[in-house]
């Protein structure tokens, strides 16, 4: 309902009451000086969750925008959705996330935010990208490793807030295909993105599907692409149809 639990073994956990944005947690003294660890499963997820109960409805996507349009770059992990918002902000574009974007609630006309101020990669993405190469891997206190770069030391201009202009579902292919843009049904869409409102009671969870519903009025469409040029040149397109 308005509680979520979080544990990290017998000894370490967490209560996040969402309707009162207030979390209690209890930890060890050896978690208390992981900081990293404290952090990661405890302080960003409460903080978070607490933030996107009060204002926003999450959506698991990345976002660029051009001239104070965004376009929410969806699709499953391993889609290629934080690659490709990259690519495009090395063309110009502005960065405002790459793997979890907020619509802000109770505003006219969609506007989301994001949180542009570091770009995570997986290690494969210093094949894509040869720049990225002088970052070392990270290893998280989950144990996964992955490239987590300032977006200033990349040199790209990041926006924290932009109206949303259409909604693109990623098919990236391995072998070579012209990119193209199809319809995505707007219904199937609102499923998908659905899947992340799962905490909070009836009421939390009403409105932030009524904020995401709203965004599924904007034009919504499927992208297949292979090479990240013709994608971005897609992107622009779709962009120019929404005007």
């Amino acid at each position: 309902d308005h509680l979520v639990v979080m544990n990290h073994g017998r000894d370490n956990f967490a209560v996040c009451d969402l309707s009162a944005s207030f979390t209690f947690a209890r930890v060890t003294q050896d978690m208390a000086a992981n900081r990293p660890g404290v952090r990661y499963h405890f302080l960003d997820p409460a903080v978070y969750l607490m933030i996107e109960a009060r204002h926003f409805c999450p959506v698991y996507a990345s976002c660029i925008s051009l001239n104070g349009r965004a376009i929410l770059l969806c699709g499953d992990s391993g889609s290629g959705k934080t690659s490709l918002a990259y690519a495009c902000a090395k063309q110009g574009w502005n960065y405002l996330g790459g793997d979890a974007i907020y619509i802000v609630r109770d505003q006219p006309g969609p506007t989301v935010a994001g949180r542009p101020f570091s770009i995570r990669f997986r290690p494969e993405a210093r094949e894509l990208f040869p720049e990225l190469s002088g970052w070392p891997l990270q290893r998280r206190p989950d144990g996964r490793q992955d490239l987590d770069v300032s977006t200033h030391e990349l040199g790209l201009d990041v926006e924290l807030e932009s109206k949303a202009s259409c909604v693109v579902f990623l098919n990236r292919q391995n072998n070579y295909v012209v990119a193209n843009l199809a319809p995505f049904l707007p219904d199937e869409a609102f499923l998908r993105c659905c899947e992340v409102i799962c905490y909070g009671d009836e009421q939390l969870r009403a409105a932030q599907k009524r904020a995401l519903r709203g965004l599924m009025d904007l034009p919504v469409a499927e992208l297949t692409y292979s090479e990240f040029g013709g994608a971005e040149r897609k992107l622009r397109e779709i962009l120019a149809r929404a005007l």
